[in-house]
């Protein structure tokens, strides 16, 4: 996975930014990947379940 931020030339509390960042990360890979729960194959199998 792979990820960039442009900021341009806008002056940016870079602290911030970072910390901003790291959340929208964290999110993705949360939603993605389950926050990083295996799903046995039962569970996949069942449309009915969250995929998460």
């Amino acid at each position: 996975m792979s990820a960039s931020l442009t900021t341009g030339d806008a002056e940016l509390d870079f602290a911030a930014t970072a910390e901003a960042f790291q959340k929208a990360q964290q999110r993705l890979v949360n939603e993605v990947f389950c926050g990083g729960r295996a799903k046995s194959a039962d569970e996949t199998a069942d449309p009915t379940q969250p995929t998460c």
